[in-house]
């Protein structure tokens, strides 16, 4: 009985992706959180401390550390089993990418835009690992 390479079923490929793209993953979900957190701190000290604008700074700072927060648990998640963990890990990114594009003249947007790209490339493509049939 000889095979014929044409007719043989394909070796079905497994839906496991590499820790290495996750950790990384992992890495640049804190490291943009931080960015965050640290110009929020920024953002405060600016507003609040220089200028004497407090009620402006605590709704723009509270927006600034959520954002960051949102951050924190994505990478924390990512990798997680639950499907609305890679959700969440796309959404979190593709929001802050838009918002910082209407800024992106600042070094600060432009580095956070840039981190938030990265990150979509890296865990688009974890979309198999999540949802296997599809």
């Amino acid at each position: 009985m000889s095979k014929d390479p044409e007719k043989s079923p394909r070796p079905k490929r497994r839906h496991k992706t590499s820790p290495q793209k996750i950790r990384l993953g992992r890495f640049l979900f804190v490291l943009n959180a931080f960015l965050w957190l640290g110009y929020g701190v920024y953002l405060y000290y600016d507003m609040a401390a220089l200028n004497g604008n407090t009620t402006s700074a605590d709704i723009v700072v509270l927006f600034v550390l959520l954002n960051a927060a949102m951050l924190f648990l994505s990478g924390a998640r990512l990798g997680a089993s639950a499907q609305w963990s890679y959700f969440l890990a796309v959404a979190v990114p593709l929001f802050n990418a838009l918002l910082s594009l209407f800024n992106i003249e600042d070094l600060f947007f432009l580095a956070s835009f840039s981190l938030d790209l990265l990150i979509l490339w890296l865990v688009v493509p974890l979309r198999r690992q999540y949802f296997p049939k599809s």
